[in-house]
């Protein structure tokens, strides 16, 4: 799907939210069944894209929003009623176009990662849901939450923008909430030690996809190839466990290749197997806490040096940014009602919005001078603030909001400490060349 590039902050919702793409997909859900009093275009501002509060959606200000925007009385039992699973599935099915929208604009790497068609961080977060959903997510804990849901999330690491999403059940593992086929060929995936699963490791390395995690306490794998070599006197590494020989170490950097063992389940009557591939394993030291940081992957030494492993990997802390900002002020972090249709509908909903705040932080920072950066807690402010004011001119059905620039917006959110580096963009800096265009 392509689009013409949003020059406003209000042009970038009509892009993004047509007012006809809307009417579509309600009447494809059967929301809308026939013109009557409720307007879709203007419930789907009020109880999407409107943040009421600091914390969580309640149901009573989303009515609120409502009524003021499209200025028709509305009872709150009439208003409830338009909350159904039809709704929760419209909010779905927008939610999907966003990810399918910014998975299509394919960024431009250069420096390190121009050998990857792009670099995804992969993690999760949980919410606390009222407790009588037990049945339908069940948390871990059973007495202080005993229901709680799980938001699994692909984010660009770069931009920011939500790729795919999942909603499970607290309990349900991390690394059972995304598959990986053969479209994710030459893309980087950042995962943390959530992610502890070297059959996960071995789908990704047979799709011809690269990760980048770091490496387990409970792997302990068996050292068969040594990619760096030292001069003098160095401790031989091959045929030795990886803990056996950490003690011994004094190199800053060790670049080795261990051996993993992977299990393949069986596949129409095949039984399932067990495969040891081998991986790229690498150590750096760190001085402050006298101690190894270790990172798996299966990206070859020719690629991406040992060096900038760390770097590197600190371009996964975006998607902590994102769900910073869904939780801190955009409805993620409280969710109050006891339908499961409605949680769902105020989860996508945030994400939503999230995905929105983040495309808009980039736009605005494209404007700044390359010495200055955007503070990501600041500019959640300044976004808050000044939408608003986009939402009333997007009801009202305007093409245009005096005086609201990016550039106004990203000076606004500038950070004046240019010492506070954040991380993203202490990263890019710190990795030679590194640049990312939306094409």
């Amino acid at each position: 799907m392509t689009r013409t590039e949003s020059t406003s902050p209000l042009a970038l919702l009509h892009s993004l939210f047509p007012d006809s793409v809307v009417r579509r997909e309600a009447a494809a859900v059967g929301l809308v069944r026939r013109v009557r009093k409720v307007d879709v275009v203007q419930l789907f501002i009020a109880v999407v894209l409107t943040v009421s509060g600091r914390g969580g959606q309640t149901l009573a200000a989303l009515h609120r929003s409502y009524v003021f925007r499209s200025g028709q009385r509305l009872a709150r039992s009439a208003f409830w009623t338009r909350l159904s699973p039809a709704f929760a599935a419209l909010t779905e099915r927008l939610l999907l176009r966003l990810e399918d929208d910014a998975a299509s604009r394919s960024p431009r790497y250069g420096g390190v990662l121009r050998h990857f068609k792009d670099v995804i961080a992969v993690d999760a977060t949980v919410v606390v849901v009222h407790k009588a959903l037990e049945t339908c997510w069940p948390g871990t804990r059973t007495r202080s939450r005993p229901a709680a849901i799980k938001v699994h999330t692909w984010v660009r690491a770069v931009t920011g923008e939500l790729l795919k999403h999942r909603i499970t059940g607290e309990r349900f593992a991390d690394g059972k909430a995304f598959g990986v086929d053969w479209t994710a060929a030459g893309k980087l995936f950042l995962f943390d030690r959530g992610y502890p699963s070297a059959s996960m490791w071995h789908r990704i390395d047979r799709v011809g996809a690269y990760f980048l995690t770091r490496l387990p306490a409970s792997y302990d794998p068996v050292i068969v190839e040594v990619c760096r070599t030292h001069r003098g006197r160095a401790r031989k590494l091959v045929d030795e466990y990886l803990k056996d020989v950490e003690p011994y170490l004094k190199r800053k950097v060790v670049d080795v290749l261990c051996s993993f063992r992977a299990h393949v389940r069986g596949y129409r009557g095949a039984r399932g197997r067990y495969l040891y591939p081998r991986y790229r394993v690498v150590g750096l030291w760190d001085a402050d806490r006298s101690e190894y940081h270790w990172y798996v992957t299966n990206i070859p030494p020719h690629v991406l040096p040992g060096e900038a492993m760390r770097d590197l990997y600190r371009l996964r802390w975006e998607v902590e940014t994102f769900y910073k900002t869904a939780k801190s002020g955009l409805g993620l972090n409280e969710l109050s009602s006891s339908k499961k249709h409605v949680v769902e509908l105020l989860v996508r909903a945030a994400l939503i919005r999230a995905s929105l705040a983040m495309q808009a932080k980039t736009k605005a920072a494209a404007t700044l001078p390359r010495a200055a950066w955007i503070n990501p807690g600041q500019w959640l402010t300044v976004w808050r603030q000044v939408l608003p004011e986009l939402l009333d001119a997007m009801s009202s059905r305007r093409r245009g909001a005096a005086g609201i620039t990016w550039l106004l917006l990203g000076r606004l959110a500038a950070d004046p400490n240019r010492k506070r580096v954040p991380t993203r963009t202490r990263c890019i800096g710190q990795l030679p060349g590194l640049q990312a265009v939306s094409a």
